[in-house]
Parts: C-alpha cells; structure tokens; sequence
C-alpha cells in the first residue's frame, strides 16, 4: 500500500546513509541499471537510491547525477534530483553543488531546494551552504527580491 511505499523509502534511505553494506550494493546494483537504462527505478525508491550513492559516491557519481539532472525531461525529477544533491560529502564536490544551484540549469525557484539540500545533508555541507550564501548574498538578494524564497533559504 502507499503507507508501505513511504515507509520502504524512508527505511532505506537510512538505512543507506548509515552505510548498510547490504542496502548500499543494492542501491549502486539498481541505481547502475536505471543509469544504463536497463531497469528504471520506481518513483518511491529513487531519492533513497539516490541518497544513498551520493552520500557514499565521488565525483562520478555526482557527474552521473548530474547528467542525469539535465536529461530529464519532467520537472518533478529534476526537482527531486536537485533536492538530493547534498547528500554528496566530499567539499570539493560539495562546492561542486552550490555552484550548480546558481546555474542556469536549475530554475531560479529551485535554487533555494539544492541549497537548502546542502545544508540539510551533514554538519560539513551546513556550513558550506552557509558561508556560500553569505558570499553570494547580494546576488541572491536580487534575484530573489526579498520575497518569501529569501526568508526560506535563510530558514534552511
């Protein structure tokens, strides 16, 4: 049922971030699969998926998302792509985040869903979401025009 569905994805993407070897080659088993086009993966267990080789992936993985990112053709999975882009933990990669939530590649309302991302993904990701937004402060000042995003972006 729907309930299960949510509860299934909640369970694993914990699971997966917490490093469970087994949930963690399952989802680089069907996440691999999705990417190559050989098995697409339910909408309910793609941000666990997701999550989970982010969080545990490196500059390939982030890459593939990425790619992954730019060949949707439906709004609702980039959107679900870019909220889950903080979970990458590299700082490199992390920086690699922020800089894309700037682009011209995610919708200026969307920006506000990858930073916030970074910030909720770990302690590391808070701060660099924070002093991002303090160095690009005026820029998203003005592109958000001190309307209800601002308020949100300064909320995450």
């Amino acid at each position: 049922g729907h309930l299960d569905a949510l509860l299934r994805g909640l369970v694993l993407g914990k699971l997966g971030k917490a490093g469970h070897k087994a949930t963690l080659e399952e989802a680089r088993r069907r996440f691999k699969e999705h990417v190559e086009g050989k098995h697409v993966l339910s909408a309910d267990l793609r941000s666990p998926v997701y999550v989970t080789v982010l969080k545990h992936g490196d500059s390939s993985t982030l890459d593939t998302m990425l790619k992954l990112h730019k060949q949707a053709d439906m709004q609702e999975e980039k959107n679900r792509i870019e909220r889950v882009l903080g979970a990458i933990s590299q700082p490199e990669l992390i920086q690699k985040v922020l800089t894309f939530a700037l682009s011209e590649e995610v919708r200026p309302q969307d920006t506000v869903s990858v930073i916030g991302g970074v910030a909720g993904g770990s302690k590391q990701g808070r701060k660099a979401a924070w002093k991002f937004l303090r160095d690009n402060w005026e820029e998203l000042y003005n592109r958000y025009q001190g309307g209800f995003l601002i308020s949100r972006l300064i909320k995450v």
